[in-house]
């Protein structure tokens, strides 16, 4: 593995596409906390499959610029990374209702979705579209889980947390034999990722420590910062 080939193209901090990006994330918020229905409203079903299959096409979206422009490859542009699986997750859990899928995309997606908006970086020159992809994409796995524990009626299975973790370990585990196959870097599990970020020190396997320490450390914390969202109906 070739760990040049991942070189990403990051988006700097304070630069006019920095700030569109937050722009977009505040378009976000208001239009989910402030305008969407809630639950009990009649619009919510069809509001919900519209939301799902928005996030899918945003999904496709970005395949098809990649492919256009000759830069996807197996190697890196697979939904395989937290962030873009998480966007499946959410595809699945509004469209087909799995209540399991959101517990997965809880945790994975706000958080997850918060570390790219600190360190953000493209694979590909930062033009409008892909620029815009990425931010609907990051900041629709960060609020959409939140908008329906608050606005939707969905909660979080009280005790699930440690489940989640380590469901999440033994995927980032498999990950490693499937980038291995691949030659690929999927969720970052088999080198350190190709951006300056403070929560990932040292080369492999050393930074996988701390990975997993932040993993438990965030979840934990998601897991009691939301705890009046709890339920003892769990799916997983």
């Amino acid at each position: 593995m070739n760990p040049d080939q991942y070189e990403m193209v990051p988006i700097e901090v304070g630069s006019f596409i920095w700030y569109a990006g937050y722009g977009i994330l505040l378009g976000i918020i208001v239009a989910l906390f402030f305008f969407a229905p809630r639950v009990g409203d009649p619009r919510m079903t069809k509001w919900e499959k519209f939301l799902g299959w928005f996030t899918l096409a945003n999904l496709v979206w970005y395949t098809v610029m990649a492919l256009f422009d000759g830069i996807y490859m197996v190697e890196e542009s697979l939904p395989l990374h937290m962030c873009s699986f998480s966007q499946v997750l959410l595809f699945i859990h509004l469209v087909y209702k799995k209540d399991w899928a959101f517990q997965l995309l809880a945790y994975w997606g706000p958080l997850g979705g918060i570390q790219a908006f600190l360190t953000p970086a493209l694979e590909t020159e930062p033009t409008f579209g892909y620029v815009l992809q990425f931010y609907l994409a990051h900041g629709l796995v960060v609020l959409a889980p939140i908008y329906l524990m608050v606005h939707g009626g969905r909660r979080l299975a009280k005790e699930g947390v440690w489940k989640v973790i380590i469901l999440t370990f033994i995927i980032g585990f498999a990950m490693m034999g499937i980038n291995a196959w691949l030659g690929s870097n999927y969720m970052y599990v088999n080198n350190p990722p190709p951006v300056d970020h403070p929560l990932v020190q040292g080369e492999w396997p050393g930074y996988l420590v701390w990975i997993k320490m932040t993993v438990i450390f965030l979840f934990l914390g998601f897991y009691y910062g939301f705890r009046r969202y709890w339920t003892t109906n769990s799916p997983i």
